[in-house]
């Protein structure tokens, strides 16, 4: 039995339209800081929850960053899957299409199409992480419809287990290829 067509497909950001590979990030970061991995590892550590919750910024960051460096650093620019954004934009023409991603205000800013979303989601505005049950609610709510008309797209098994779990249909993302092909058995283009 192939699941029914969903109202709402809601797309995580980082590892899905803005992808990265976290060691390599790490690696690129040591180098350029002159410091260990495992001294990147523990700022990410130290750093990612309170920027995912909104209790740091942008420039928590980078302060956090040119101290591991000991000198000023320039803001990296983020990589989008611009297939995958096309693909998103092609979806909106028949579904209500959202965001929903665990991450800083900032990241506003190095989306490449916000008006895409309608509306993104940031786990620092909703004062809540996934796969926490308390994000996945706050964005059901923000949404304003019921859980089992939503399609999550993420990378993460867990945030897939967690998705499921709130009622919500949900497509692991691997490559876009498989995405097209999950979309497609739900009745989406």
């Amino acid at each position: 039995m192939s699941p029914g067509r969903p109202s709402v497909v809601v797309f995580d950001l980082g590892g899905v339209l803005l992808p990265f590979d976290r060691e390599r990030r790490v690696s690129a970061v040591a180098r350029r800081c002159g410091v260990a991995p495992e001294a990147v590892r523990a700022l990410e550590a130290r750093i990612a929850g309170p920027l995912d919750r909104g209790e740091a910024d942008e420039s928590d960051l980078l302060t956090a960053l040119c101290e591991l460096a000991g000198a000023a650093l320039d803001p990296e620019e983020a990589l989008s899957n611009l297939e995958l954004w096309a693909l998103a934009h092609h979806l909106k023409a028949r579904v209500r299409v959202a965001g929903f991603s665990d991450n800083p205000a900032f990241v506003r800013r190095v989306v490449v199409d916000e008006d895409l979303f309608d509306p993104l989601f940031l786990s620092c505005e909703i004062k809540a992480v996934k796969p926490t049950p308390e994000a996945f609610e706050a964005v059901r709510s923000g949404l304003g419809v019921d859980a089992g008309e939503i399609l999550f797209v993420d990378d993460s098994p867990a945030n897939i287990e967690a998705a499921r779990g709130a009622g919500w249909g949900a497509v692991l993302f691997r490559f876009n290829a498989q995405l097209s092909r999950d979309l497609a058995a739900r009745g989406l283009p």
